[in-house]
């Protein structure tokens, strides 16, 4: 692609796909591990976080939810 080309948001997916797939195979694990070093610091992997997506789901307001 020109420099000068403007580019949409599809055609930035397509880039951004194909610069994935051409990352090799120990770059995409040091991305992972990155990613869960990242959510273990921020505390989104504590046990009672995690537990929280287990819970039932809040009621959508439909009458049928109702018990």
């Amino acid at each position: 692609m020109a420099a000068d080309e403007s580019l949409d948001f599809a055609a930035l997916e397509r880039l951004q796909l194909k610069q994935w797939v051409a990352l090799s195979t120990a770059a995409k694990v040091d991305f992972f591990e990155e990613m869960i070093q990242l959510a273990y610091s921020s505390g989104a992997l504590r046990p009672e976080r995690l537990a929280l997506r287990d819970q039932a789901s809040p009621p959508t307001g439909n009458h049928h939810d109702q018990p």
